[in-house]
């Protein structure tokens, strides 16, 4: 079965990049890309509980719909809430790092730059 990843960055060099690395691995992603937190919150809105992405890869810095913004809506929406959540920033403090994981209750958190194969292992 074919894991669904979404990709929300407002780089598109960073979405392409990351596009790049999961159509390289060995397992088949379906990959989706959106700029930004609105977008992606207004397509999740449309589809079937079936059609919900296995996993959001959410930039933190982002116009319109902060990540944060975002994955706040995303963990009070009863249909949403179990989509695992990963945070990519170039934020990598202690603080930033904890304000995500715990407060925000993303599931994984990589800094940026990464390396691919620290992406596909999570």
């Amino acid at each position: 079965m074919t894991s669904s990843i979404v990709i929300v960055d407002d780089s598109r060099s960073i979405r392409g990049h990351i596009r790049r690395v999961l159509e390289s691995a060995p397992e088949t992603f379906k990959v989706v890309e959106h700029e930004d937190g609105l977008k992606v919150l207004h397509w999740l809105s449309k589809l079937t509980p079936k059609e919900l992405p296995d996993l959001i890869l959410l930039d933190r810095n982002m116009p319109h719909v902060t990540g944060d913004e975002c994955i706040r809506i995303l963990k009070a929406d009863s249909h949403w809430k179990h989509i695992p959540v990963l945070f990519l920033t170039a934020q990598v403090s202690t603080e930033n790092l904890v304000q995500g994981l715990v407060q925000l209750s993303a599931d994984d958190y990589l800094p940026k730059p990464f390396a691919a194969d620290e992406l596909i292992a999570r």
